[in-house]
């Protein structure tokens, strides 16, 4: 992580650059940080991001304490093998959408398919989630900048995991009542509008990154291969995503209509 020069009589020179990388590294190891989690902040990762994920792991390690518990109590491993399946199978779509969305954004992704992967899976959906993840395995990572990556440090280093949740269970509230939700946001709507169409916006780091999402998942065929087959390991997130489609209907008209 550092390579400082030497100097004549052998010892190390280090720069105050080096210095201050020493004395982070010496902080994020006082705060239970690996080597490979501390190497992965120069690799797209934010302290925030990160901050998520060792979230994500304690909250699956809690689970598989809980899991315990119940053996402990006397409940048999047949019992509990589903919970262990869907631990196994979250793990694994997790891992995925980390390595083709770096950080921040998979993390997203990953929080928004969350709550629709508790479901057990039968020898149909078994297949469609190997398919799932070799299609994930085939796709490459999505290139940013030094400064798009420096950006969404930025706008993510406050964000927990708790925050993605409540964003999530609103978007699926809002979703499943789509129409009083519209009528209801029209004005936030309107602004949202306003500023995707403005200067500020389109120079933005914002509009380089969502171009770039955008053309990632066309050019990958993401939504018709991995949205799809996940639909298909899931039903809940199957019925969701029909929602989302009557939604982005509804969006739409409510746009056309503005601008009679």
């Amino acid at each position: 992580m550092i390579n400082p020069s030497k100097i004549e009589n052998g010892y190390r020179d280090y720069s105050e650059s080096d210095v201050e990388k020493l004395q982070k590294i010496a902080v994020y190891r006082k705060l239970g940080l690996s080597i490979s989690e501390i190497k992965s902040l120069d690799s797209g990762h934010s302290i925030g991001s990160l901050a998520i994920e060792k979230e994500m792991k304690l909250r699956k390690q809690n689970k598989k304490n809980e899991l315990l518990n119940k053996l402990a109590s006397g409940v048999k491993i047949e019992e509990i093998e589903d919970e262990i399946a869907i631990l196994e199978i979250t793990d694994s779509i997790y891992d995925k959408l980390e390595r083709a969305f770096p950080g921040y954004l998979g993390q997203v992704f990953f929080s928004a398919y969350k709550p629709f992967l508790e479901e057990s899976l039968n020898e149909e959906n078994t297949k469609y989630f190997e398919e799932y993840i070799s299609f994930m395995d085939s796709l490459p990572t999505l290139d940013l900048s030094e400064q798009e990556i420096e950006y969404i440090e930025k706008v993510s280093s406050e964000i927990t995991v708790y925050m993605l949740d409540e964003v999530n269970r609103n978007k699926v509230e809002a979703i499943n009542n789509v129409e009083s939700w519209l009528s209801d946001k029209q004005s936030k709507i309107e602004e949202y509008e306003a500023y995707k169409a403005s200067d500020e916006y389109k120079n933005s780091y914002l509009k380089s990154i969502d171009d770039k999402l955008k053309r990632y998942m066309q050019d990958n065929n993401y939504y018709t291969v991995a949205v799809d087959l996940l639909r298909k390991i899931s039903p809940s997130y199957n019925e969701y995503y029909k929602n989302l489609l009557i939604a982005d209907e509804k969006y739409l008209d409510l746009k056309n209509n503005a601008k009679i």
